[in-house]
């Protein structure tokens, strides 16, 4: 991975800094390295770490930059699902706020059906906008329901592209990016529980996979146990002869 002392447009990198590092929640300083990795200008994760003696520290920073690179792919769609979700929860107060005027037969908030119809696509406006602040909660369900699939989508992503932690293992000072000069909490179990929640969004969609290999893809039940290992006898339960 490329290491540099300042951020670029575009590209996956690593902003080394060697130095005197403060740790504002121990409030305590020393010197070592601070890393940010980087996807453009956009930080993914941040790491420090105490480390005496210049060289030492630029080996050390050399050393995690490498380890946390093959992550890299993962913890950009990580990026976009907590940017999705940010989205999601104003659209799901939106929607909230559709309900209501829906219910009491009253119109949305200006600010709220202008902040809705920005947060929607053309296409779903063209389909379930009417010009009418009553009746926007069919606009308010589909832009919920579009953010809840791309979230899913993302989470299936990185989950695709994440690497065996038990040979990419992500060291515990790795943080997400923070906020005020606040530590945005631990990289690792960010990770975890996304990759957590990508994994059963994946494990969900076993039964109805299998059952649409077979029926409309014509795919033999010997086949999908070859490629899936999944027993017979599952296999069976879900096909009935």
């Amino acid at each position: 991975m490329d290491i540099t002392t300042g951020p670029r447009d575009k590209g996956v990198y690593t902003i080394r800094t060697v130095g005197t590092q403060t740790w504002p929640d121990e409030s305590w300083q020393a010197h070592g390295v601070r890393l940010e990795l980087m996807d453009g200008l956009q930080a993914l994760a941040v790491c420090k770490l105490e480390v005496a003696g210049t060289l030492a520290a630029e080996e050390r920073g050399a050393e995690e930059a490498a380890a946390i690179e093959p992550w890299t792919r993962t913890l950009r769609y990580l990026a976009v699902v907590r940017r999705l979700r940010s989205h999601l929860d104003s659209a799901h107060r939106l929607l909230d706020e559709a309900e209501d005027a829906d219910e009491y037969g009253r119109p949305m908030d200006d600010v709220d059906s202008a902040a809705l119809r920005a947060m929607a696509t053309s296409q779903e406006r063209e389909h379930n906008d009417h010009g009418d602040d009553y009746e926007l909660l069919p606009l308010a369900r589909t832009v919920v329901a579009r953010l809840e699939r791309q979230v899913d989508e993302g989470l299936r992503k990185a989950v695709a592209f994440a690497p065996d932690p038990s040979e990419a293992p992500i060291h515990p000072a790795w943080e997400l990016p923070g906020l005020g000069g606040m530590p945005g909490g631990s990289l690792a179990q960010a990770v975890a529980r996304d990759l957590l929640s990508g994994w059963a969004s994946v494990r969900d969609l076993r039964d109805p996979l299998i059952t649409w290999a077979v029926k409309d893809a014509e795919l033999t039940r010997t086949e999908v146990q070859q490629t899936t290992s999944v027993s017979r006898s599952t296999i069976n339960r879900l096909l009935p002869a």
